[in-house]
């Protein structure tokens, strides 16, 4: 299912030079998960976390809309590199586990934690470690970091998605279902099965619209604003062309809103305009103001072999 998301931006006319990138370092996501406003988001760790719940709609080509809303604890961007791991972890054919008698356990468990409102949904799985996800989102291992990412995966698992179809402005019921973002099972043990939900699943399987995600990139990108920024842009932007959007529009998809005041928006700019510095400084990304207007940007990415 290629979705998009209702309200598009501006795409400028094509253009034939095509920047194209052989690297195999990438996680596949699912672009709905990559484009939900405020699922991720630079957070204020000196506060207690806030619970969210967020409703945004999508087209597909064939012209459905469907609908997401998200609910659970307020997920920030390191929550976001564990979640890109854990899909670049389970993206990869040779780590996919398959339901057999002797994991008979670890799959109850999981199907478990992911609490499904359908019966038998397709889920990927893979074996894998704290200590592997933390070395593939670019974190250290040490003890604080190991726990932090344990926590990551706990709120994600906490993390529900319902998803409903809509027909004339009402909503299909029969079509409605609901998930959480991920599940585990014994990860405080050391090895543990990490499955991914069917949105994400099928996208990895090739049934959805995927967005490949470098995470050489990723890693190498030094703030939160960044992270969060080039997930967004990888899933919106187009290798074949330049795209124009606006300051506020991208202040917006990091944080979900434009702030609380004034001098609040001036800053996520200021901070928007550096990330966008940062991410055009990356292999084959393509950022420059809009020659007529400084608040807008055009903006191109490169193709993944």
């Amino acid at each position: 299912m290629a979705l998009k998301k209702i309200h598009g931006d501006a795409t400028a006319p094509s253009e034939s030079q095509v920047c194209t990138i052989d690297r195999m370092d990438c996680a596949q996501i699912e672009r709905t998960h990559a484009m939900t406003d405020g699922l991720f988001r630079p957070i204020d760790h000196k506060i207690e976390r806030p619970s969210f719940h967020i409703a945004q709609r999508f087209q597909s080509p064939k012209g459905a809309t469907v609908g997401l809303e998200w609910q659970g604890v307020q997920l920030d961007i390191t929550d976001q590199q564990v979640f890109l791991a854990i899909l670049r972890i389970v993206s990869e054919k040779s780590r996919q586990v398959a339901k057999k008698p002797e994991n008979a356990e670890q799959w109850e468990g999981l199907e478990k934690g992911f609490d499904f409102s359908v019966e038998g949904p397709d889920i990927l799985v893979a074996k894998t470690s704290l200590y592997e996800i933390c070395m593939v989102a670019g974190f250290s291992d040490g003890g604080e970091v190991i726990e932090s990412v344990y926590q990551s995966i706990h709120r994600m698992q906490c993390t529900r998605c319902w998803v409903y179809f809509l027909a004339d402005g009402k909503v299909e019921r029969r079509k409605e279902s609901s998930f959480s973002l991920i599940a585990h099972w014994g990860m405080k043990d050391g090895d543990a099965y990490i499955g991914i939900n069917p949105f994400l699943t099928q996208a990895v399987l090739g049934k959805f619209q995927v967005t490949y995600l470098d995470m050489t990139h990723i890693r190498a990108l030094r703030n939160d604003v960044s992270k969060r920024l080039f997930m967004w842009l990888s899933a919106w932007s187009r290798y074949d062309r330049k795209q124009s959007i606006g300051l506020d529009k991208l202040v917006q998809h990091v944080w979900g809103d434009l702030g609380k005041d004034n001098p609040a928006l001036r800053k996520r700019r200021m901070k928007v305009r550096a990330a966008l510095g940062a991410i055009s400084k990356l292999d084959g990304w393509t950022i420059s103001p809009d020659i007529d207007d400084p608040m807008l940007f055009q903006i191109k990415r490169p193709k993944y072999a």
